[in-house]
């Protein structure tokens, strides 16, 4: 299996399996889902929110590329993040909406890449004062799907 295709299955397989764990949390009540349950971003909510604001940094960051630009330039235009324990939505089916919508991004985007893209150079980024150089694009969705 190429990088393209790896990086396509991870996306599939990122799909799925958001869809499994909002499938999961749509069975729970919004105060269930607000509950602190001691976890490092508090709630179910706040760690979905969480997972969703480091997606939207990861694809701004790529979207920075040149090469990128046009397939992310949706992604370009969302609000961005000041901290990865941000917020972006209290309501869980907008927080899911926002889910569905990053991950069809993430899979179309994926499917646009080549070989070559995945060996230019990244962008570096910075997120709560902390500057991040991914080198590579391949290196940076690798750190990114691991995430």
């Amino acid at each position: 299996m190429g990088l393209k295709e790896h990086f396509e299955l991870m996306a599939a397989y990122n799909q799925w399996m958001n869809g499994k764990i909002y499938g999961a949390a749509r069975g729970l009540e919004q105060t269930e889902l607000a509950k602190d349950r001691g976890a490092f971003f508090g709630s179910i909510i706040g760690t979905l929110n969480h997972i969703v604001v480091g997606d939207t940094i990861w694809l701004k960051r790529f979207a920075m590329h040149p090469t990128f630009s046009i397939a992310l330039k949706e992604v370009v235009d969302l609000p961005s993040p000041n901290k990865l324990n941000d917020i972006l939505f209290e309501d869980f089916a907008a927080l899911s909406e926002r889910r569905a919508w990053l991950d069809n991004h993430i899979i179309c985007w994926v499917g646009t890449l080549s070989d070559d893209d995945l060996g230019t150079e990244a962008v570096n980024a910075t997120v709560e004062s902390i500057s991040y150089q991914a080198g590579r694009v391949v290196v940076g969705l690798r750190l990114w799907m691991l995430y």
